[in-house]
C-alpha cells in the first residue's frame, strides 16, 4: 500500500481523536495540536513540539506520523487507523514514515529513534520487523533505534 504524508489540519485531528483501538492502546493523544492551533496560519505542533503528518491512501486518512529532534536526533511517533490495524500493514507503514521523514527534513544521522512502552507487544513486533533494535530500557518504556550504514 502506497501512503502518502501530509501537514495535519483540523479535519483530520478531528478524525483520529475519534479513533478506538482494542488491546494496549485505547486512544491518540493529540490534545497538544488543537492547543498549539493558529487559526490564522493553520499551524499547529503536536505533543512535545512535534511536527505531525496525517498519513492518506487514496486521499483517505490512514494513519499519522510525528516527527521530533532532541540533540539533532529523529524520534517518530506513529498510528495506523485502528480499522487497518492487525492487516500486515504495519512494516510498509513504518518504513515509508521513516523514508519521508528523512527526505522530508533533509535527516542524515546514523540512527533514528522511538519508544514504546513494554507492553504493547504488537508494536513491539512490527518495529522489529522494520528493522528497529532494542536499546535501553527505563521503567514500562522501551527506547528501539534504527541504525543506518
Amino acid at each position: 500500500m502506497k501512503f502518502d504524508f501530509v501537514h495535519m489540519d483540523m479535519n483530520y485531528l478531528n478524525q483520529i481523536k475519534n479513533w478506538k483501538y482494542s488491546g494496549f492502546v485505547k486512544n491518540i493523544y493529540v490534545e497538544p495540536y488543537f492547543n498549539s492551533h493558529d487559526p490564522k496560519t493553520g499551524m499547529m505542533k503536536g505533543p512535545g513540539g512535534c511536527e505531525g503528518f496525517a498519513v492518506l491512501n487514496q486521499n483517505k486518512l490512514v494513519g499519522m506520523f510525528e516527527y521530533y529532534f532532541y540533540h539533532n536526533i529523529m524520534e517518530i511517533g506513529l498510528a495506523l487507523s485502528p480499522e487497518l490495524v492487525g492487516k500486515g500493514l504495519g512494516k510498509d507503514f513504518v518504513e515509508q514514515g521513516i523514508n519521508f521523514g528523512k527526505n522530508k527534513f533533509n535527516y542524515n544521522q546514523s540512527y533514528i529513534r522511538l519508544t514504546v512502552n513494554k507492553h504493547n507487544k504488537p508494536a513491539k513486533i512490527v518495529y522489529k520487523k522494520a528493522g528497529f533494535v532494542e536499546y535501553n530500557r527505563e521503567k514500562n518504556d522501551i527506547e528501539m533505534r534504527m541504525y543506518f550504514k
